[in-house]
């Protein structure tokens, strides 16, 4: 329980005080009786304020509501925070005092207070009194047609089916709102600031409001002289829930088919190698295509439940993504990819390039039991491809995974990975995990070998284990001081040397075939080992020397 206070901003939760007992030892009464007793409103105020926050909020609760209006219209700048006290109760009291547009100015009050317990009151107001409230501002009218995505819900009205437009169409509406609601052209900011409170706690609010308050907007239009103490402006708001089957209406008086939605997700040309295949197909078989890719989008983003444009988009990445990699297992051409559009169902292509994505995942999960032999990046890399997102590069437009670079990395930050490189890291990843389990043995010996003289990553590790083999004839990479023995390499083994790096690459050799067939699993780890050690010798041989200091690099 909170002592004696002054700060009216001590607890967020004030504002929902109805829900708190009284505070032991506080007599409600008395403390309304001493508000009573007060001669002036200055009085009363001080006297609120002094109190405890928790001892404050029941009095409040238990005064009468023209006294709360009162004290609050007539000295604002000392008792407007006392808002953030009122019990939501007593607030809706007040605000429903006066006319809609006083209590619009009570919701922008409440908002403006900064406190989160003010931001919420509005929210636990209804519908219809928002409504009713909210439409005394001309500017809110006039942006009633774009405070809910009417034009999304409109779009995809042509490739949902009834139920699933019905299901869906809060979510459409909804979608972006956030960014409507920023783009609005609504000039009174507080009014914006309750309309913003209601979308971040209530959107299901927030929706009903304005669904209600077009409503009413439209009678207000058709019927003015009823409304004139609230409606000035025109609408011109759009039809949409009123019947399904109903266009949305006119432009400059002519009937015009909405865009499709597929323009926003996947524009024309927005694949080039897709309308490079259907180029040679017949208008007939493109429509057929196209009847099919709405088909494939739309059940994409139906599993989503998501209208979001960046989801959407997202959603339309996966389908392009599933297609483009589906397509190139019918073989490398642009011939190839156009016979298997004109013969394949899409939905055929799209399961193959489907099976493709998850194969990555799945060979991820089979590598993990070589997590304990393997760098940070490498672990990253597989708890990445264990939930990859299927999409293609936003410039190249190649399918791509979009992975984490590191764990409870948000979705917006994944980072675009060709198939190629995924396929090359993977196959490294198996190699690797299988040299260092059976070269070095256990899972602690390899994190001394990581971290002795800062190895870190698994590619320095190969590094130094081939300086070990040729320098010191040891499976030993701990054995191995960076700057000497790297210049040490190429001193014995370097270009112009008797043998070279051709002798090198036999004591590698002679060094893995020694090791007991046994240690290497699967099958072919040997094998895959050797590629990886022999690729090591190059690098070596190539690669800038570490910093020497005092000597000169050989």
């Amino acid at each position: 329980m909170m002592s004696a206070e002054n700060n009216l901003e001590t607890n967020p939760g004030d504002g929902l005080a109805e829900l708190v007992k009284a505070e032991p030892g506080h007599d409600i009464a008395a403390s309304v009786a001493r508000i009573d007793a007060a001669p002036t409103l200055a009085e009363k105020g001080q006297l609120l304020r002094e109190m405890p926050a928790e001892a404050r909020n029941q009095t409040l609760g238990a005064l009468p509501a023209p006294v709360i209006a009162a004290l609050i219209e007539g000295d604002p700048e000392q008792n407007m925070a006392l808002i953030a006290n009122l019990p939501a109760e007593k607030y809706r009291q007040v605000i429903n005092l006066g006319a809609p547009a006083q209590g619009r100015a009570w919701l922008e009050r409440a908002v403006g207070t900064g406190t989160l317990a003010g931001s919420i009151l509005p929210s636990l107001m209804t519908a219809s009194d928002l409504a009713d409230m909210l439409l005394t501002e001309p500017s809110v009218r006039r942006a009633l047609p774009r405070l809910l995505n009417f034009e999304r819900a409109e779009r995809w009205r042509q490739l949902l089916t009834t139920n699933e437009w019905h299901k869906s169409i809060d979510g459409l509406l909804l979608s972006d709102s956030d960014e409507l609601l920023g783009k609005a052209q609504i000039r009174n900011k507080s009014v914006k600031a309750v309309l913003q409170s209601l979308l971040d706690y209530v959107p299901e609010l927030y929706l009903e409001t304005i669904n209600l308050a077009r409503e009413r907007a439209t009678r207000m239009d058709e019927n003015p002289d009823e409304y004139e103490n609230i409606t000035s402006a025109p609408f011109g708001l759009p039809e949409l829930a009123g019947s399904v089957a109903s266009p949305m209406g006119a432009v400059d008086g002519a009937t015009s088919p909405p865009l499709s939605p597929l323009a926003d997700l996947i524009p024309e040309g927005g694949d080039p190698v897709f309308a490079l295949a259907t180029s040679g197909l017949t208008p007939v078989r493109k429509a057929e295509l196209e009847d099919q890719l709405k088909s494939l989008l739309r059940n994409e983003i139906v599993a989503t439940a998501s209208f979001a444009q960046a989801d959407m988009q997202r959603a339309a990445g996966r389908v392009l993504f599933y297609l483009r990699a589906g397509l190139e297992s019918f073989g490398p051409t642009l011939g190839d990819a156009t016979l298997a559009l004109e013969t394949k169902h899409l939905n055929e292509i799209s399961a193959i390039g489907a099976r493709q994505a998850e194969s990555f995942r799945q060979k991820a999960l089979a590598l993990s039991g070589l997590r304990d032999w393997l760098d940070g990046r490498q672990r990253q890399f597989l708890d990445a491809l264990k939930s990859p997102e299927a999409g293609v590069h936003p410039v190249t437009r190649e399918p791509v995974l979009f992975l984490a670079g590191r764990a409870k990395q948000g979705r917006s930050e994944w980072h675009p990975t060709p198939l190629l490189e995924i396929q090359d890291q993977l196959s490294d990843i198996g190699a690797w995990g299988a040299l260092a389990r059976a070269a070095f043995g256990t899972a602690e010996r390899m994190h001394l070998i990581y971290t002795a003289q800062k190895t870190r990553t698994w590619d320095e590790a190969l590094r130094r284990t081939v300086l070990a083999l040729t320098l010191y004839r040891r499976w030993e990479p701990e054995l191995v001081r960076a700057a000497e023995d790297y210049a040490d390499f190429r001193r014995r083994y370097g270009t112009g040397k008797t043998n070279g790096l051709d002798e090198a690459r036999q004591i590698v050799l002679d060094a893995l075939d020694a090791t007991p067939d046994a240690a290497w699993k699967p099958s072919d780890a040997k094998a895959r080992a050797r590629e990886l050690l022999l690729r090591a010798v190059t690098e070596i041989e190539t690669m800038p020397l570490p910093g020497m200091p005092g000597r000169r690099s050989g």
